[in-house]
């Protein structure tokens, strides 16, 4: 059966999903709004148009907030960013390794699995080249292939 089509499992303590039974999370219950309480207005308004770039990616799009950071599922965690006083710190997820200076961490998980790390400053940053990764890891939110996006 396709990955897209085995069901999650749900945690029977805190309710959240995942595509592996009983993986281990902290069950802690956050809202995102807790990570926007006295957050400078400007680093409010840039997760904003960050949400709103990773909804553009396509539909079922998912907001799960933990302790330390907001993610963004469809069947999968593909995306994530913790607000900072200077901005965004954020991650995708691709099953290739990307190529550019504006990442600061790039973690290699094993087979085709990669996580890479940037900042966002000012609204900006948020460009083309960011929005691609968004939609490269979108895909892998989907788990429709393990190919490569363009």
């Amino acid at each position: 059966m396709p990955a897209a089509h085995v069901p999650l499992w749900t945690c029977p303590r805190c309710g959240q999903r995942f595509v592996t039974a009983n993986l281990w999370h902290s069950c802690v219950r956050v809202r995102v709004a807790d990570h926007l309480v006295g957050r400078p207005p400007e680093v409010v308004e840039l997760y904003r148009a960050f949400a709103r770039a990773v909804r553009a990616c396509g539909p079922g799009v998912r907001v799960t907030a933990v302790k330390t950071r907001i993610a963004f599922m469809v069947r999968v965690r593909f995306a994530a960013c913790s607000l900072q006083r200077g901005g965004l710190r954020a991650h995708v997820w691709t099953k290739r390794r990307l190529r550019s200076t504006r990442f600061d961490k790039v973690e290699h998980l094993g087979r085709s699995d990669w996580i890479h790390h940037f900042h966002l400053r000012v609204p900006g940053d948020l460009d083309d080249e960011v929005r691609g990764w968004l939609a490269e890891a979108y895909r892998v939110g989907r788990q429709e292939s393990a190919e490569p996006g363009p």
